[in-house]
């Protein structure tokens, strides 16, 4: 592999890891927050970053914590697929980049990010139905307002997974014929 490579290859880790700490670190503040606020319910209006949702969570709770979970969620889902995507990078060799391991990250990346979007637009549209019934929940729609970029992203990476299994069996085949 190439010092180029090797290096633009380091980078790319380096910053997978920081939006994979980033992604933990807002959802162990959203848990956190959620948590001290089932034991101190007037931090309601004072919640993670600042968004307000004592309305929703005084009205109710339930819709309260599906609306929660369903964030978490996807926060979590980004995470793990951004902790995958730094697995690659520490395991890829491009003498010879199809491997097993690598293909089954692929495909897990898809999975992950079309799973991101799914929850996502759930999120969205479960956030507009509560808006509809008269809740203010507009500074929430920024957790999940990359659904459909995470929907396309997951269907391209399902493409590539597939080629790279393609590309799996041709170096199988290869392999066997020297």
């Amino acid at each position: 592999m190439s010092p180029k490579a090797n290096t633009i290859i380091s980078i790319f880790n380096g910053i997978s890891a920081l939006i994979f700490l980033i992604l933990c670190t807002q959802a162990g503040g959203l848990i956190f927050n959620s948590i001290y606020l089932l034991l101190k319910p007037d931090g309601a209006k004072d919640m993670y970053l600042g968004n307000d949702i004592e309305q929703l969570f005084s009205l109710s709770q339930l819709n309260f914590s599906i609306l929660f979970l369903l964030t978490v969620a996807v926060i979590v889902l980004k995470a793990y697929t951004f902790a995958l995507t730094m697995l690659i990078f520490s395991t890829l060799n491009l003498v010879k980049p199809f491997s097993e391991e690598i293909a089954l990250l692929i495909l897990r990346i898809s999975y992950l990010t079309l799973a991101v979007g799914i929850l996502g637009f759930i999120a969205f549209y479960y956030s507009e139905w509560l808006e509809s019934k008269g809740f203010e929940l507009s500074s929430l729609q920024f957790w999940w307002d990359d659904n459909l970029a995470y929907l396309m992203m997951g269907t391209i990476v399902f493409v590539l997974a597939q080629i790279f299994k393609k590309g799996l069996e041709l170096q199988a085949e290869n392999d066997l014929t020297i």
